[in-house]
């Protein structure tokens, strides 16, 4: 007869067993299944070397919860919990399983994602229970500052900005090249924004394949890291090249720091920015600008254009509320939208504009597929020439002006 189990593991694996896979993945910014059984691959989690391999895809099985997730290429296996300690430290259970300390910290992350307070479980509480104190397990809508994290592997990342490599002589190729296609990205701009390449010395969950992004809050806290996978384009073009076999092995061109929830934030949409001398300018003169990711940020930095960045092509509630507030305060309620000029960036930004203009918001769109001749056609405005934004820029002025002649 089998030894009994103790309380706890009993609930932890209740836990398991109850939680989805898509609450796991979309709490770390991963695409959901779009089904509720079979198959689901992503990149594996645990070994750079695996997306280097055909074989390098995490099988993640939706309807076995014992044994959730294999890897064909390193061999990893296990259930709900294995994905999570992969999908926070990057590397297998030391000794092949979870023990130990690496069992109750994804047990912890577990107990996170389902909303749950340390040591609390998630049964119904009985009726006398619920005459008493309550306390809640909603998680706060705000991010947490990395200096003030619970998790101290988050904390020691608070002042990672201060070591990321600026000068491309330092960089390893594929990052050097990476900022050589973009002129403007110069050491002095990347030092200001929190941008460079980090050599994996094991402080950052990037490594060294990733060009990382300091993500703040509006105070100007910083609450999370972006790393871009310099490899992304060369993944993608092998899964075009495999007919787009499914879209759970889409490559992802971003990861962000364990916990961090991007649709609260706007990239550059803090507030010692007032500071930059050309702000104060740009937005009285153009209006607040709003474009999809954090190169166009700096891109549009570069230009002395004030802009702001969703982090992605789809603007959240929390976001729009934001650009709202923003306009109205600091822009004389205008907003100039550029977004990457494709069928997925516009019709995203279509809807952002919809929003806008519910939130009675003067809104413009600043360049599409088909303005100017359809020079902006496949393109973003992170590669807009300096003529090319005089352009944009001549013609919405000329337009925000005759909406206030008299």
């Amino acid at each position: 007869m089998p030894p009994r189990k103790s309380a706890y593991i009993r609930d932890v694996d209740r836990l398991v067993e109850e939680t989805s896979v898509a609450s796991v993945l979309s709490h770390y910014g991963l695409q959901p299944p779009e089904k509720s059984s079979g198959e689901h691959r992503i990149p594996c989690v645990f070994s750079e070397s695996c997306q280097k391999s055909q074989y390098g895809q995490l099988t993640i099985k939706l309807d076995d919860v014992a044994h959730r997730i294999y890897c064909h290429s390193c061999g990893v296996r296990g259930n709900l919990l294995t994905l999570i300690h992969g999908l926070e430290k990057h590397e297998p259970p030391a000794g092949g399983k979870l023990r130990g300390d690496e069992f109750k910290a994804a047990v912890s992350t577990l107990r996170e994602i389902r909303g749950l307070l340390n040591g609390e479980s998630d049964e119904k509480p009985s009726t006398s229970a619920k005459l008493g104190k309550q306390t809640s397990s909603v998680e706060p809508a705000f991010n947490v500052p990395l200096v003030r994290h619970d998790k101290g592997a988050a904390r020691e990342l608070a002042d990672l900005c201060d070591e990321l490599v600026t000068d491309v002589a330092e960089m390893s190729p594929e990052a050097a090249a990476y900022v050589r296609q973009r002129p403007w990205m110069t050491p002095e701009l990347m030092r200001k924004w929190g941008v460079g390449w980090i050599p994996g010395n094991g402080r950052s969950l990037f490594r060294r394949n990733y060009f990382v992004y300091t993500h703040r809050n509006e105070r100007g806290e910083v609450v999370s890291y972006s790393g871009r996978d310099l490899f992304f384009e060369e993944k993608w073009q092998q899964w075009l090249r495999r007919g787009k076999p499914d879209d759970a092995r889409k490559p992802f061109k971003h990861r962000y720091v364990s916990g961090y929830r991007r649709g609260l934030e706007l990239y550059g949409g803090h507030a010692t920015r007032l500071g930059d001398s050309y702000v104060k300018e740009s937005l009285a003169n153009r209006g607040l600008v709003v474009v999809e990711g954090m190169n166009e940020v700096l891109r549009m930095h570069d230009l002395e254009v004030a802009a702001i960045g969703l982090g992605s092509n789809r603007a959240t509630e929390e976001q729009i509320a934001k650009i709202v507030r923003y306009a109205r305060s600091l822009a004389d309620n205008r907003v100039l939208l550029l977004p990457d000029c494709d069928e997925e960036g516009e019709d995203s930004f279509r809807d952002l504009l919809w929003k806008l203009a519910e939130n009675q918001v003067e809104v413009r769109l600043g360049c599409s597929r088909t303005m100017y001749g359809g020079k902006f056609d496949g393109r973003q405005p992170e590669n807009f020439s300096s003529d090319e934004w005089t352009a944009i820029e001549q013609r919405q002025a000329i337009r925000f002006t005759a909406n206030r002649t008299p």
